[in-house]
């Protein structure tokens, strides 16, 4: 009787497993409509451009001229101002960067656009300031934060690089997000971030969710960015295999690089990070 009972936990743990591999195979999407571009992989990207505070300010445009100086890619972070402007600015609020108490979302852009970067006199600047500094010398990722209502801050980011000459790509934490630049801008690439979430106020199903990539049948992404120390894992794995790139965020140090060549296909770095000349090799 007890060997009976232990085969029938046995074939059942087997068949969860089976159904699980099976329900995630379907939710992480299937293969990508298209490969993505030579550039997206080519050289690694500066993290919020290459910084050095408070001179050089992270999300600053000196910071995105010293990356392209580099010959390194720039990742950059958007919010939307009150007036619908895509501001760059990592955190959802100016506390931090401009000691000033207020939410991207309640200033106008002529009222952020005033605000200094760590009182180094640096402007916070507009995504179309951004793309006219860097003009197409490198590469540029840019990761859409939006944790409400998908729709106008992800249109206006499409509309804002309409007509950019340069070879650019966008990504988001919100699958929602990628999807809408899929209908907004479908001859960009776009990628699917995602990582841990550790300390994130999330609901533990959510944070499986977005870990597992469980919802890349909805963003339907080109590429995957995920957390440098969540890899390898079998989620990477699954989405390499599919045909997806690997990009990996944030390497620190040289050995994280290193790792990084091993374990990915590409690195966004902050500046310790950085090779000491153009490529990751």
């Amino acid at each position: 009787m007890r060997k009976m009972w232990v085969a029938i936990a046995v074939g059942s743990a087997a068949l969860v497993t089976i159904a699980f591999v099976v329900l995630g195979a379907v939710l992480t999407g299937g293969s990508p409509e298209r490969p993505v571009p030579d550039w997206l992989l080519a050289r690694p990207f500066a993290h919020r451009g290459l910084h050095d505070r408070p001179s050089r300010p992270e999300n600053s445009l000196s910071a995105f001229e010293a990356a392209a100086r580099r010959g390194v890619g720039v990742e950059l972070d958007v919010h939307l101002s009150r007036d619908g402007v895509p501001i760059v600015m990592h955190d959802d609020d100016l506390m931090r960067m401009t000691g000033y108490a207020a939410k991207v979302s309640d200033l106008t852009v002529d009222r952020i656009n005033s605000l200094s970067l760590l009182d180094s006199g640096q402007r916070v600047p507009t995504l179309a300031q951004a793309l006219r500094v860097i003009d197409g010398r490198v590469p540029l990722l840019i990761e859409i934060k939006n944790e409400g209502d998908v729709g106008e801050l992800e249109d206006a980011v499409a509309d804002t690089i309409k007509g950019y000459e340069g070879n650019v790509a966008i990504m988001s934490f919100n699958p929602y997000s990628v999807a809408r630049v899929a209908v907004k801008a479908p001859e960009v690439p776009r990628g699917q971030l995602s990582g841990r979430f550790k300390g994130e106020d999330l609901a533990l199903y959510k944070k499986v969710m977005l870990r597992c990539l469980f919802m890349n049948w909805k963003s339907r992404s080109d590429f995957v960015a995920y957390e440098i120390g969540s890899v390898p894992s079998v989620t990477t794995f699954m989405q390499r295999l599919r045909g997806r790139p690997l990009i990996v965020w944030t390497s620190e140090s040289p050995a994280d690089t290193v790792r990084a060549v091993r374990l990915a296909d590409n690195v966004i770095a902050n500046p310790l990070g950085l090779p000491p000349k153009r490529g990751m090799k």
